[in-house]
C-alpha cells in the first residue's frame, strides 16, 4: 500500500480514532517496508564500492605518493609539497614526470621533465620540422597532448585528470603509464625532426 493509498484512508476515516490506529498501524508498515529496501540498496552499493584505498573523493599529494608506492614506481614529494616527482627510463629516453594538483579547477596534472628542448633542434629548418612533428602527434594522440614550454623552450608531454567526481588507483596507473610510454614511444619521431633528418 502506498503512502497515497493511507493518505486517502486517512481522510475517509478521519473522525474515528479507530480507523486512525488502523491507519497508524499501516503506515509504520509501509516506513518499515521503505527503510528495509533502502537498508538492502545502501548494502548494495557499500559491496560494489571500491575499497578506500583504490578511490579517493578528494585525492591528494600523500594519495598520489601511496599509488605510486603501491605500483613499485620511485618517487619523491618535494619539500615544498607541491608536486611529486619520479624518474623513467625508457627504452629510447629518461626523463622525469611531475604531478601536481590545481584544486581550485580540480586537475591533477601530469607532465613530462627533462624530456627535450627546443634548443636540440640542429638549425631554423629543424626547430619548424618538431614544430609540425609535435602538431602531428598531438592529432593522432587521444591521451596527452605535446606542448612547448615558451619561457623554457622545453618540449613535453601533458595530460589532466578531472577530479571533480574523484579518482581511483587504476585510472591513475593507466594514466601515467600511458604518459610513460607515449613519451618514450615518440622520442625517436621529435628527435629525427629536431635532427633535421625529417618527420
Amino acid at each position: 500500500m502506498t503512502r497515497l493509498a493511507i493518505y486517502a484512508l486517512l481522510l475517509l476515516s478521519i473522525g474515528s480514532s479507530c480507523a486512525s490506529r488502523r491507519i497508524l498501524t499501516l503506515e509504520n508498515r509501509v516506513l518499515r517496508e521503505e527503510n528495509t529496501a533502502l537498508a538492502e540498496r545502501l548494502e548494495a552499493l557499500s559491496l560494489n564500492a571500491p575499497p578506500q584505498e583504490q578511490y579517493r573523493r578528494r585525492p591528494d599529494l600523500d594519495v598520489v605518493a601511496s599509488w605510486l608506492q603501491i605500483a613499485g614506481y620511485k618517487h619523491t614529494v618535494r619539500e615544498d609539497k607541491q608536486h611529486v616527482h619520479l624518474e623513467f627510463v625508457g627504452l629510447n629516453t629518461d626523463f622525469s614526470v611531475n604531478v601536481q594538483i590545481f584544486e581550485d579547477a580540480d586537475v591533477m596534472f601530469l607532465a613530462t621533465g627533462d624530456y627535450m628542448k627546443l634548443a636540440d633542434a640542429a638549425d631554423t629548418d629543424s626547430v619548424t620540422l618538431l614544430l609540425v612533428q609535435i602538431a602531428t602527434l598531438n592529432y593522432q594522440l587521444l591521451v596527452g597532448k605535446f606542448q612547448l614550454d615558451p619561457e623554457t623552450g622545453e618540449v613535453l608531454l601533458s595530460l589532466e585528470l578531472l577530479l571533480d567526481d574523484g579518482l581511483g588507483y587504476d585510472t591513475f596507473i593507466r594514466a601515467l603509464e600511458q604518459l610513460l610510454h607515449t613519451a618514450d614511444g615518440r622520442y625517436p619521431d621529435l628527435e629525427r625532426a629536431a635532427s633535421g633528418t625529417g618527420l
